[in-house]
């Protein structure tokens, strides 16, 4: 029996490729750890001595140490995302915690001896062929050698990591332990924050409505938790960024994801220059839901009537759309599902959402859905395998240093992925309530990695500014920062109600990763890019993709996307990414018109 003629349900994670169970990780973490402390006590203070040949023979050890600390990771992450509650997984969560803590501490040497290096000995090494593999990521590392501490002071900043956690964990008891008491039609019942996000997306204005005003009434009572939990961790971020001399809050973001200030700002501003995109949307969606102007409760209203889709419809259409693309994608897709590497279905104390984390170079991506046969699902599938696929593609060519990316260049191949299988659902769909409504989505999927993420940086960076200057982020000041920076955004087009200007307080990026947000917009721009390439001459631009997905993280993303004719720090190139846009809204406002006909 193959796995798409198995039930939904009967489709699970098996683990065994990662660890037969929570002994044997236990254990293999112990090992691990007194395998780090021995490489480190064969090179710690001897770094500066090795040659090219001796510094490949120590990156060669660590990466393959990395890769059995990932697998332990995953699996113990796995793990909990399939039973939160679950006393061992949590117990085997925290001791995984603390033992990759010491395993840090152990290596953090390494980093700080090979930027130490002077610069002659250093490009000498760098440029030997040995080095080759590792060389884009080494170069990066000493770029930050002006803000790198001494080892006893880069641990003593590790050691705080519990209280930072502290806060963030603060944080996001409040959010998840906040029920609402809601009724949909059979009576009042408690409801997550995410549940009530869900009614968002109902063909009932009257749920939507009553479903924005439970989540912010809700969140009133927590805002001012919610406000110090996020002006506490803003304050200690700004303290250690004067500490290590940056620029500006948003540096160790745009260092970490090899994009330079100038080019963020110029795609920021193409962004806000493009709102006017998305306010005809809205006023087009007024007309087609009857309204004189929309609601917040009305911005994800659906348009059309999709049907539903099975497991193993979904499969069929992921797997062709990406096999007509390119074959090897098709082939990586169905690997990780025939070796038991997806998790289906949503279920009690199962994670929410979807995600792929990525292993090592000999164990194949993990995928989690929480399938519900919408249309939309089918999407998160494609984009799910987007990442699977570059995964496994640059772990074929590159070590596992240099297969990582930034978050802006790993959201890149996930995104174009969702649009293969978008098009190919529209050229086999037949069902014009379905094509409407996936146009729609598209559409709006697009608005809010673009639009809205920009929207949350001005917002972190406004936050930001002010507690620099000494004051407080109390929660009427992070309110009126989002009303304003929202209002930017959606103009006349949108109404807000007044409990929206506590839009803040339960966006978790804020709390675990400053600046988080803007690399959505640019996955999104560059996605559209590439995909308009592609439309332009397929057969020339499959081996190029692919040659990009083989990368990895072995260049900056300037680098990677240049072969296609990208200049990331022009606006001009962002200007092209929003014409690509205006034709989805046209194709959108048209499908949707012919469904209401």
């Amino acid at each position: 029996m193959t796995s798409t003629e198995l039930r939904a349900e009967d489709i699970r994670w098996d683990l065994t490729d990662l660890c037969t169970g929570a002994d044997e990780a236990r254990a293999e973490w112990t090992a691990l750890v007194e395998r780090a402390q021995e490489l480190a006590s064969r090179y710690r203070g001897e770094v500066a001595a090795l040659d090219a040949a001796g510094f490949r023979a120590l990156l060669d050890e660590a990466d393959d140490l990395e890769q059995d600390l990932s697998r332990l990771q995953v699996y113990s992450y796995l793990r909990l995302s399939m039973a939160a509650a679950e006393v061992e997984a949590n117990d085997l969560a925290t001791f995984t915690r603390d033992r990759a803590a010491e395993i840090e501490n152990a290596l953090v040497f390494l980093g700080l001896e090979w930027i130490a290096l002077d610069n002659d000995k250093a490009e000498e090494i760098l440029s030997s062929p040995e080095i080759a593999p590792y060389e884009h990521k080494m170069r990066v590392e000493r770029e930050e050698k002006p803000y790198v501490l001494s080892e006893l002071e880069e641990q003593a900043l590790n050691a705080r990591r519990p209280t930072v956690l502290a806060w963030q964990a603060l944080h996001d008891r409040h959010v998840s332990t906040l029920e609402v008491p809601f009724d949909v039609g059979e009576g009042a019942t408690p409801h997550t924050i995410s549940q009530l996000l869900s009614y968002l997306y109902r063909p009932d204005r009257d749920i939507r409505q009553r479903a924005v005003t439970a989540l912010f009434d809700g969140l009133a009572p927590r805002a001012d938790v919610l406000a110090a939990a996020y002006d506490a961790l803003v304050g200690d971020r700004l303290s250690i960024d004067r500490l290590r001399g940056y620029t500006n809050p948003m540096q160790p973001t745009n260092m970490n994801n090899e994009l330079d200030d100038k080019t963020v700002e110029a795609m920021m501003a193409a962004t806000e220059e493009s709102y006017p995109i998305a306010r005809k949307w809205l006023d087009a969606k007024a007309r087609l839901l009857g309204l004189d102007k929309l609601e917040l409760a009305d911005q994800y209203a659906p348009i059309g009537d999709a049907r539903a889709f099975t497991w193993p419809e979904a499969v069929e259409i992921v797997e062709s759309s990406f096999g007509r693309f390119a074959p090897r994608l098709a082939e990586i897709f169905r690997s990780c599902i025939e070796a038991g590497h997806v998790d289906v279905l949503p279920r009690p104390g199962k994670a929410a959402g979807a995600y792929c984390t990525s292993v090592s170079k000999t164990i194949l991506p993990y995928v989690l859905m929480n399938y519900t046969e919408r249309l939309r699902d089918v999407s998160t599938l494609a984009h799910e395998f987007g990442h699977a696929t570059h995964n496994v593609i640059s772990l074929e060519q590159q070590t596992w240093r240099s297969h990582r990316t930034g978050i802006p260049m790993a959201e890149v191949p996930s995104t174009f992925a969702q649009a293969i299988a978008d098009d190919y659902l529209l050229e086999n769909e037949s069902d014009p309530g379905t094509r409407a409504a996936l146009a729609a989505d598209r559409l709006e999927n697009a608005f809010a990695a673009i639009y809205r993420q920009t929207v949350l940086a001005r917002f972190e960076q406004r936050a930001y500014g002010l507690r620099s200057e000494g004051r407080s982020l109390a929660a009427e000041r992070l309110s009126e920062l989002w009303v304003e920076e929202n209002g930017k955004y959606y103009g006349d087009a949108l109404e807000m109600p007044a409990g929206y200007s506590l839009g803040w307080s339960y966006i978790p990026h804020f709390i675990h990763v400053r600046f988080y947000t803007y690399a959505y917009s640019f996955a999104q721009l560059v996605a559209l890019l590439l995909y308009r390439r592609f439309r332009e001459d397929a057969d020339a631009f499959a081996p190029k993709y692919l040659e990009l997905l083989a990368a990895g993280g072995s260049a900056s993303p300037a680098d990677l996307v240049a072969p296609f004719g990208l200049d990331l720090r022009s606006t001009d190139t962002w200007r092209e990414a929003f014409a690509e846009l205006d034709a989805l809204r046209e194709e959108a406002e048209r499908l949707a018109t012919q469904a209401a006909q």
